[in-house]
This record gives structure tokens, C-alpha cells and sequence, in this order.
């Protein structure tokens, strides 16, 4: 039956146009953006894993940011530790040259606790290298001083920081399941010198059990001292005069004290606190190698992350490219049935010629 009330063929072509030109707006989105997965209208259970995962990308992307500053703090103080154990075996075979030296002439004054000038020793050949030993403090006190990156100095303990042994510090290395991942480093391993000493004239190393203390590689209170150090208040004090071959030697003529027993004694010292720093070198080098690792982790997770979002959301170009193809030429064609249905009551019209 024709009727020029209701055409049923113009409305069934209306429809199908319709559906063709939802298709094809959908398929040129997904075109345009890359996305077949934009919303959670669009599949709600992969729109959610996506958006998850994105957000687990963007704490990655700030663990990496965390990672490179701890690289950086790490290779300053592997790089300050080195040079301060190349200054120790200068002044170690500085001190054994001393040695072999004449011993020098004093004044004989000493005590345990004060340390005056001797214009006597100052002249004699000793004095000379006992300068040079003097330099090399300093360079290590320069070196200890600014080895900081980003405010943070591992090498040295304030009288702000946690008493030694014990305080640890922290990096963050990665981000699994909502828990922030950390490497941590003994700050006893890389503590050149320590201002927060709460026991006097002890001789520990790194590692040391003494009493539970923990004095610092390069103080050694009596025999080797720092260009900088904490007196008996609590004060960090500047040694501007003492040298250390000068206050040995002075001791020495003073007590009537073994010469080459007491230089042995403080070369053993020296060994031990290069042997301090070649270990705690060790320590930051394994901590080196595990923020390496973590590092490339990380970046590996956040290629999956990347990899697995894509597959779930991800539109595949080459599917809708063929898809919109196919929906241009059904749109052709639903336009050309509907014009053959609109046109279908003027028929109509020759049924009253």
C-alpha cells in the first residue's frame, strides 16, 4: 500500500542514515584521537584501568625525578669520599717521610689539653712537611664542606642530626601498589666528621662498636685532628694553629716518648681511616648500583604501563581506517535510498492524470 501520510520506506532509510552517520562520527573520533577508549561511557571497565594506571605513571614519573636527585647526591658524595681518600694517603705518606726524619727541636711544652706555638720546632724540616699535612686537612675540611647536593651532605653530621651510629638516609626508588619504594644508606658509612658526638677523645672508625659510638672517619681526637671540630661544650671550634706532626713531636720530647713507636701508631691510624673510607666507598658504591637498577625498573614499568594502557584503550588505525571507509560509502548509500523513498509518493500523483 502507498500512502502519502505515512511513507514507511522514507522512515526505514531515515534510520538506517542515522545509525550509518552515528557509526561514523564514533569511527572519526576514534580517528582524530587515537582512542577507541575515551570515557567511561565508551567501556567503563577498561576507561578505569586506564585511568588507574595513568595515575600510577604520573608517581612513577616523580620516583624517576627522585631517583635522579639521589644519583646526584650519591655520586657527590662517592666523588668527595674519593678525594678525601686520596688527601689521607698523601698525609699518610707525608707523616711516614716525617718519619724518617731527624727529630725535630721543641720548646718541650705540651699537655693534654692546650697546644701553644713552638717557634723552635716551626724552623725545622719536620715543620715544613707538617705544613703540607696542614693543607691536606684543609683541603679535606674544604671537600667535606661542600660536598652537598641539593642541601644534602652526607658527609658530614651536624649537631642538628641524629647522634651517630643509627641515623639512616633515605631514597625513594620506585612505586608498586600504592606503596612508595625506599633504598636507605647509614649515614656511619659516609660521615667524614662528626659534629654530634656525645663521648670526647675516643678513636672509632665506621662501624665501630666502642660504646656504641661513633666519632667520624677523619676526627681521631689526640693524634689527628680536623681543621674543624666540637669542643668538650659542644661548640665547633677551628684549629687555626695546631698541626699535627708539631703536637706529636713536642708529646714526644716532653714524655721522653718511643719516636718511631708513636709515628707507627699514627700511620696505623691513617690506614684505618683510609681503610674507613674505602669502605664506606663500597657502601655507596652498592647503594649507587641498587638506585641504578631501580632506575631502569622503573622506566621498565612505566613502558608497560604505557604498553598496557594502549592496548586496552588504544584505537587500532588501521581497523578504523578501513571501518571509515566503509561507513563513508553506507552513508552514500542511505542518502541515496532515502532520496529514492522521499520520492517514492510522487507516483501518486500519475494515478490522477
Amino acid at each position: 500500500m502507498t500512502s502519502i501520510i505515512t511513507n514507511s520506506g522514507s522512515m526505514a532509510a531515515l534510520q538506517t542514515l542515522r545509525a550509518v552517520n552515528s557509526g561514523l562520527e564514533k569511527t572519526q573520533q576514534q580517528v582524530s584521537s587515537g582512542l577507541r577508549v575515551q570515557k567511561a561511557s565508551d567501556n567503563a571497565a577498561y576507561w578505569s584501568i586506564a585511568t588507574t594506571m595513568r595515575s600510577d605513571k604520573k608517581a612513577m614519573s616523580a620516583v624517576s625525578d627522585s631517583i635522579g636527585f639521589a644519583k646526584a647526591v650519591l655520586d657527590t658524595t662517592y666523588d668527595g669520599m674519593d678525594k678525601i681518600r686520596e688527601e689521607l694517603v698523601t698525609i699518610r705518606n707525608l707523616v711516614i717521610t716525617a718519619q724518617s726524619m731527624p727529630p725535630p727541636p721543641t720548646d718541650g711544652y705540651s699537655n693534654w689539653t692546650d697546644y701553644q706555638p713552638d717557634s723552635i720546632y716551626d724552623g725545622s724540616l719536620v715543620a715544613k712537611v707538617d705544613a703540607e699535612i696542614y693543607q691536606r686537612w684543609q683541603q679535606i675540611n674544604s671537600v667535606v664542606e661542600s660536598a652537598s647536593f641539593g642541601g644534602v651532605n652526607l658527609l658530614k653530621n651536624e649537631t642538628s642530626e641524629p647522634t651517630l651510629p643509627g641515623a639512616k638516609t633515605e631514597f625513594t626508588t620506585g612505586y608498586v601498589s600504592g606503596q612508595v619504594l625506599t633504598v636507605s644508606i647509614d649515614t656511619k658509612d659516609t660521615t667524614m666528621i662528626n659534629y654530634n658526638r656525645t663521648v670526647d677523645n675516643l678513636w672509632n672508625q665506621p662501624g665501630s662498636e666502642n660504646m656504641g659510638y661513633l666519632d667520624g672517619v677523619i676526627w681521631n681526637a689526640n693524634i689527628i685532628f680536623p681543621i674543624t671540630y666540637v669542643d668538650g661544650g659542644g661548640v665547633v671550634q677551628k684549629n687555626e694553629n695546631i698541626y699535627t706532626l708539631r703536637n706529636s713531636e713536642v708529646r714526644i720530647a716532653a714524655n721522653g716518648l718511643d719516636r718511631n713507636e708513636y709515628y707507627t701508631g699514627m700511620i696505623n691510624q691513617l690506614d684505618e681511616r683510609i681503610q674507613a673510607v674505602v669502605g664506606g666507598m663500597s657502601v655507596v658504591g652498592s647503594t649507587q648500583k641498587r638506585v641504578e637498577l631501580a632506575d631502569e625498573f622503573n622506566a621498565s614499568m612505566m613502558d608497560n604501563v604505557d604498553k598496557g594502557v594502549g592496548r586496552l584503550v588504544d584505537a587500532d588505525m588501521e581497523q578504523e581506517s578501513a571501518r571509515l571507509s566503509a561507513l563513508q560509502t553506507q552513508q552514500q548509500l542511505a542518502i541515496q535510498s532515502l532520496s529514492i523513498a522521499n520520492q517514492s509518493p510522487q507516483t501518486i500523483i500519475t494515478l490522477f492524470q
